[in-house]
């Protein structure tokens, strides 16, 4: 059987690669049967080599194969193709792709004809965290208030990992007693909204360009794309500048919040405490820059990785407005 898993939701596609493994059963005679592979510089006939051959004192075998249809010359997709139509019947492959593949792909095609599971692991968008917070809450026999199911939402974002770790931390706490509240979640969350842009913001704040780098390079190790991470530096410079603005216009953390639209003035707290390393000149120094960046790599006049290393070369030896 075919399962592609695509998609740059590596949590959710971790929780089906290990039930997946799961289902091997004795784990002692699991191992004898999953093969997991690199599938940049692969071959088919690497990957066949492992799938054809018959399971160990087992049902099936599993072959597990990362990002190898992404590197897959298009010459070389029509044999790919007909070889998931005659799988082994005690052959699982799994292929496991960390992008979304096209809806037009022929491997989506055939994978529909032969009734293959696929699953495309997209990043969870606003408006669905808080049924996904819900669902997970319910795995630890617990349940969730619609407030704070949305707090949570807004607090963490759309990091899945940390999500259920303050889940299960969230759980612990009130037990089987009573559904967690917006109070629980306010006393143990800490804001991490976008947290790792925030750590960008302060090492430019420090003029740390080597926390800068390791941060640039952490996000870039994880697969974003360095659009997205400079888009996303600058929405939270925007956020700061903005908050900072009506922080000196006299503005409380509670009234920044009612402006906002948050119910907590937790968020617009955490944005002070962060705009405070700066003056409003330099977030609107920062900012420039940022936009800069954006034009050079959009009409091409530099590469988008060079761009950002600049970009970080110049925000730490910035000096204060």
């Amino acid at each position: 059987m075919l399962h592609l898993l695509h998609g740059p939701n590596d949590f959710a596609r971790k929780e089906k690669l290990a039930e997946i493994r799961d289902s091997l059963g004795d784990p002692s005679l699991a191992d004898l049967n999953l093969t997991t592979l690199e599938g940049r510089d692969l071959t088919l006939g690497a990957i066949r080599n492992y799938a054809d051959v018959m399971p160990f004192i087992a049902p099936k075998r599993v072959i597990v194969v990362t990002n190898f249809v992404a590197h897959l010359r298009p010459e070389d997709l029509p044999a790919l193709v007909a070889y998931v139509k005659e799988l082994p019947a005690t052959t699982e492959l799994v292929l496991v792709e960390s992008e979304t593949l096209p809806r037009n792909h022929p491997l989506l095609k055939i994978a529909a004809e032969i009734g293959a599971e696929v699953i495309n692991y997209g990043e969870l968008d606003r408006g669905a965290l808080r049924p996904w917070i819900q669902q997970r809450v319910k795995l630890y026999n617990a349940s969730i208030e619609p407030g704070a199911a949305e707090l949570l939402a807004r607090l963490v974002g759309s990091n899945l990992r940390l999500l259920s770790n303050e889940i299960e931390k969230l759980t612990l706490y009130v037990g089987e007693t009573r559904p967690i509240q917006t109070a629980d979640v306010e006393l143990l969350v800490p804001y991490s909204e976008e947290s790792e842009d925030f750590g960008f913001a302060n090492a430019i704040a420090q003029r740390n360009a080597r926390r800068a780098y390791d941060q640039l390079g952490r996000l870039l190790d994880e697969g974003k794309h360095p659009m997205g991470i400079l888009a996303s530096i600058a929405g939270q410079i925007r956020g700061l500048l903005e908050v900072k603005d009506m922080a000196e216009r006299g503005l409380t953390p509670m009234e920044i919040a009612q402006v906002k639209g948050w119910r907590s003035d937790y968020p617009a707290k955490m944005r002070m405490r962060e705009a405070s390393n700066f003056s409003l000149a330099r977030l609107e120094q920062i900012l420039e820059l940022l936009l800069e960046a954006d034009l050079q790599i959009k009409t091409g006049r530099i590469d988008s990785l060079l761009a950002l290393d600049t970009l970080v070369a110049r925000l730490c030896s910035l000096k204060s407005a």
